[in-house]
């Protein structure tokens, strides 16, 4: 699982509280402390995981009915 924040604040990261700024992901695994360590956005490079948060991101707009005809999402940002 993939957990995508767009608002609030930084999160700290483990063992040494390294501030880590929104936007940024956790992913729930075992090498992540089970989402307990924040990823920075610019910090992906996996282009897999790119394509994931952005479907993800459109089901969810989708399914909440949610309207984004305009919305660009621009995958090298990510």
């Amino acid at each position: 699982m993939i957990r995508f924040d767009v608002n609030g604040s930084d999160h700290a990261n483990p063992p040494n509280n390294e501030r880590i700024p929104t936007p940024h992901i956790h992913i729930y695994t075992e090498e992540y402390n089970n989402g307990g360590i924040a990823i920075p956005l610019k910090d992906i490079e996996d282009l897999e995981l790119t394509d994931e948060i952005i479907e993800s991101l459109d089901f969810f707009m989708k399914y909440t009915n949610i309207k984004h005809d305009n919305v660009i999402i621009e995958s090298r940002l990510l």
